[in-house]
């Protein structure tokens, strides 16, 4: 299959510089997926957002 590019013809798929770009992308996504996974923790431990501790509240 042909790239859509012409200008990617003549350059070279392989090599460092795709795998670098590849790194970079999966440092800076997994920084904001455990964030949004951190920020989801504590809203269910601080925020109460699904109730499961309701017995353990109602005790208190």
């Amino acid at each position: 299959m042909d790239p859509l590019d012409p200008a990617l013809q003549s350059t070279s798929i392989s090599g460092v510089k795709p795998l670098l770009t590849l790194a970079i992308f999966a440092g800076v996504g997994s920084f904001f997926f455990g964030a949004l996974f951190t920020a989801i923790k504590k809203g269910i431990k601080e925020e109460g957002w699904f109730k499961f501790n309701q017995g353990k509240e109602k005790k208190d």
